[in-house]
């Protein structure tokens, strides 16, 4: 397990918030790529996956759902 970025968990939560990965770039002001790193960093520092990709976009995995709700508190 890597040290935890917490930088990168802004970015796992604009996804949340906005359910793409498209929409969390335009909000974040950066490309798709960038967005698509932070998130696979975090999930490696964490050793779990942290979204589940769908038809209708990006969902939080339970587990990751538990974590973003006490980080929005």
């Amino acid at each position: 397990m890597q040290p935890i970025n917490w930088d990168n968990l802004r970015y796992v939560l604009m996804v949340a918030n906005k359910g793409s990965i498209a929409a969390a770039a335009r909000e974040l002001g950066v490309n798709r790529s960038t967005v698509l790193r932070r998130i696979d960093a975090f999930q490696e520092s964490l050793d779990c996956r942290i979204f589940e990709r769908g038809d209708s976009g990006y969902t939080l995995t339970v587990e990751a759902e538990k974590m973003i709700d006490a980080a929005r508190e």
